[in-house]
Formats: structure tokens, sequence, C-alpha cells
């Protein structure tokens, strides 16, 4: 019985595949003056025509840019790479150069009921509020995001705290945040939520249940993520005990 016949990859997509590594790992970073066609094709092993058309690829997909006469430069990256550490979502688009905003879809008032009220450690006839909020990065959807709080912790919770930060809400609060506890799903998203994001809705993308606990043990609050598939990456980082 023959074997199933192994599809080549072309040595084109093969150039653009390591190239997009080297720019994803960090050994081409944003501005960074990439090799020549004529470098590129010794190094590979092709034709110019080749490395060209790879090349072509990576600035159709927005890695690179090409300046006449002058050679092509990694991009800016159009995908926004999460953060593993606890940080506010404000301070991680600032680190990356980024500008943060956030519209606050939904805010109200309303009992816990059982779920809820387990994870929050609260009883179920306990208030909470109930918030929606869109996460943007220099004006572009990136996130959608559910919160529960308890409104006996957070008595003073409102829309302008909000549209700036939970965490440094949190910090002024004297509240000590101690660390997440994450539950990450891959999920097609609820129609609303593809089409605040701007995305496919037959396109799976990242939901994280994300529970904040103080270093008192109790719970800051309660968090659903939806990440948006192609502008915001979840990385996580594993160390060896």
């Amino acid at each position: 019985m023959a074997g199933k016949k192994q599809t080549r990859i072309p040595r084109y997509k093969q150039i653009e595949n390591d190239l997009i590594d080297k720019i994803n790992s960090g050994v081409y970073v944003t501005d960074d003056l990439l090799p020549t066609e004529a470098e590129l094709s010794k190094e590979y092993n092709v034709s110019r025509v080749t490395v060209r058309q790879a090349l072509g690829n990576l600035t159709a997909k927005g890695y690179i840019y090409r300046n006449q006469g002058s050679g092509s430069f990694v991009a800016k990256p159009n995908v926004i790479q999460r953060t593993p550490l606890i940080k506010s979502f404000s301070d991680d688009m600032r680190d990356m150069g980024r500008i943060p905003s956030s519209i606050v879809n939904t805010f109200s008032v309303t009992t816990a009921g059982k779920t809820v009220a387990r994870i929050l450690g609260i009883r179920p006839e306990d208030r909470i509020y109930y918030i929606e909020r869109t996460r943007m990065a220099d004006d572009v959807p990136i996130m959608f995001e559910r919160t529960y709080m308890a409104v006996d912790l957070h008595p003073d919770m409102s829309i302008k705290i909000l549209e700036s930060s939970k965490y440094d809400y949190a910090e002024k609060k004297g509240y000590d945040i101690d660390c997440d506890y994450q539950n990450i799903s891959a999920i097609f998203p609820p129609e609303y939520i593809a089409e605040i994001l701007r995305c496919d809705p037959k396109m799976p993308i990242i939901k994280i249940a994300n529970t904040v606990y103080m270093k008192s043990g109790q719970i800051f609050d309660f968090d659903e993520l939806y990440l948006h598939p192609e502008l915001y990456q979840l990385n996580i980082v594993k160390r060896r005990e």
C-alpha cells in the first residue's frame, strides 16, 4: 500500500516562516533593517526572486515595511502579546508603546446568584457589580471583558474608575493583589462580542476565566476575558522546578 504523499513547503514560504520566527523571538525588532535580498538569497541558497516573494508576503501581512532604496525594515507588530505578569491592561499597553483606553459597555448592580457567589466567596443574595468593558489599544478593540465584583468590597466603584484602571484603584485602596487563577479555553465568540471586536464569529477566540486574589486570600474580582484572535496573543511562561 502506497504511503501518503507528503506536501512540500515552497522555499519562499519556508523563508517567510523563518523570518517570522526571528521577528517574534526578538532576533529582529521594530525598525531593524533586514539583510538585503542578495544576502538573504545567499543565506537561504535560493534565487532573489524567491526571496522577493517571501518579503512581499511579509509586507502584505504587516511584518515588515519597505523603503525604496533603503531596504526592508521590521514593522511595529500588529499582534499584541499579553504579558504573563500581573499588570493592569493600561500599564501593559503603555509598556508596549500603545495608547490604552476602555469603553464601559455595561455597569449595573445585581445579586450574585449561586455560581458567581461561589467564585467570589460571598452569599448568593449579596449584591455585585456586573461590568462589561471593551479594551482598546490605539483605538482598536482587542479584548472584551466581563467583570463581577462584590459591592461590599468595592462600595465606591464607578464608571470613571473603570474607564481607567482597576489595578490603579486597588493600589489607592491598599488592596494588595497577589495572584491570578486562570482557566483558558478556545470558543466561538457570541455574535455581539465578535461585532465589538470586529472579528469573524466563525473564528475561534481565546477565553480566559480569571479570578484575582489578594494576599489576604480574599477575591478581588472575577473576569471573563475574550481576546481578539488576530490582534491579541496570550503568552504563557513555564519554569522547571
